[in-house]
């Protein structure tokens, strides 16, 4: 198996649309009949600017919005039907032709589309590349092969479930506790040190940062349980209990 990422440039609006608006980034998940987009900014000027074009882009293909909402930074739009219904030849199109797994989200910035995407055999790379190469221009950013083991290490954790239910300040003090050197082997700092370089009580301290622990371990459990019950691990528990 191989894992590799690599960005295009091809006839696709949301491409023009990176092109006339550099500063945007544009993260797409798609289920093929419904999309949901962040769009990234750096201000609510930016916002306000581009907002005739964003809506162009997205009603397009004759979408309907079904939902958008407002952050700090960025705007998040879901859209019944898929763009890829609309553009006749695709990058996704091409990556499931090639019997290739597609990693969301795809990547629209600055006039490229970037893809991330698994193979499991070095004849359907040669292949897909030699396809992509019909639409347009194709930079390989990175290709690394994966060891045959579970394609699920290959996925990423979402930081919303990570960091879901902790505070700012739970967050900073973890921050801070790694940044110190509280975690090393062996710790190179004390709860009462970091407390006092914060200037806070040693009490409040601890509480953020046990609550901050608890937390991410919770949200970690599930992949936590999953790799320790991962089939080379089940073996051997198995092999133990029969010892016994």
């Amino acid at each position: 198996m191989f894992e590799v990422s690599f960005r295009a440039q091809h006839e696709c609006p949301y491409i023009h649309f990176s092109v006339r608006h550099p500063e945007v980034r544009i993260a797409e998940w798609c289920n093929r009949r419904t999309d949901v987009l962040e769009i990234d900014c750096q201000s609510a000027e930016t916002f306000t600017r581009i907002d005739p074009d964003l809506r162009k882009l997205l009603l397009w293909r004759g979408a309907r919005i079904l939902k958008r909402t407002f952050g700090e930074r960025n705007t998040q739009v879901i859209t019944k039907t898929c763009r890829d219904t609309k553009i006749s030849t695709t990058i996704s199109g091409t990556i499931v032709r090639n019997s290739c797994l597609a990693i969301p989200p795809v990547i629209y910035h600055g006039g490229w589309e970037t893809h991330r995407v698994i193979g499991f055999r070095e004849s359907d790379y040669k292949k897909l590349f030699r396809d992509l190469n019909k639409l347009g221009p194709i930079e390989i950013l990175s290709k690394k092969l994966l060891a045959e083991k579970s394609i699920q290490d290959t996925f990423v954790i979402s930081l919303g479930t990570v960091f879901s239910g902790t505070t700012d300040k739970q967050i900073q003090a973890i921050a801070v506790a790694l940044d110190c050197g509280y975690y090393n082997v062996p710790r190179k700092v004390t709860i009462d040190e970091i407390a006092r370089k914060l200037g806070v009580p040693r009490t409040t301290y601890d509480e953020h940062l046990r609550k901050a622990e608890t937390k991410v371990l919770h949200a970690l459990a599930p992949f936590i349980m999953l790799r320790a019950h991962g089939p080379s691990r089940t073996t051997v528990a198995a092999q133990q209990i029969r010892a016994r």
